[in-house]
Parts: C-alpha cells; sequence; structure tokens
C-alpha cells in the first residue's frame, strides 16, 4: 500500500489529507489538527483528484512513481469532468448597457 500526504490551508486552520493506494482502489481521508477522527471522503471529490494528481506528478519527476498511476488518476479526472452538467452559457452585455 502506497500513501500519499498533503496539506491544505482552510479558514479552521491547515487540513492534512491521505491519500492510500492499494491494488486499483483509491482511499483519502482528511483531518484538522484540532480533530481527533478522520473524515473519510467517499466518493472522494473531483478538487480532491486533482489535488492528488499534482502530489503524483511531483513525486513521478523524482522518480519515486510509476507513471501508470498518472494514467489512472488522469482517466478517472477525465471521467469525473464528463460526467459534469455543463455550464451555463454566458450572458453578453448589450449595447444599451455599454452607453449607460
Amino acid at each position: 500500500m502506497k500513501k500519499h500526504e498533503w496539506k491544505e490551508r482552510t479558514e479552521d486552520g491547515p487540513r492534512l489529507f491521505i491519500a492510500s493506494h492499494h491494488g486499483a482502489e483509491w482511499n483519502l481521508r482528511s483531518k484538522l489538527k484540532s480533530e481527533e477522527e478522520w473524515t473519510y471522503h467517499d466518493p472522494i471529490e473531483l478538487e480532491h483528484w486533482v489535488a492528488l494528481r499534482d502530489i503524483l506528478w511531483r513525486k513521478y519527476q523524482r522518480k519515486r512513481l510509476p507513471f501508470s498511476q498518472i494514467e489512472q488518476i488522469d482517466k478517472t479526472i477525465e471521467k469525473m469532468r464528463e460526467e459534469l452538467p455543463p455550464p451555463p452559457p454566458l450572458e453578453t452585455i448589450e449595447a444599451s448597457d455599454e452607453e449607460e
């Protein structure tokens, strides 16, 4: 089992994230320093997959991780982005608004 850790700053203080990879399954948990219990993220949200990918990419560049794990995360991120609803159309500014 491989573990990958990172911290993110939040309003409540730094939050520690630990992602575990065992077989083909990823698990993610996090906690604030003030918390006693871990928060398990199931399912893992897109923003956490992107943060994990960034951590893994840095490890890959230092030859501490096989590229196949990067590819696996990229496929997961791509699949999640395809499932997102399309963003609402941008509103155009009418000429009458510009003249005022």
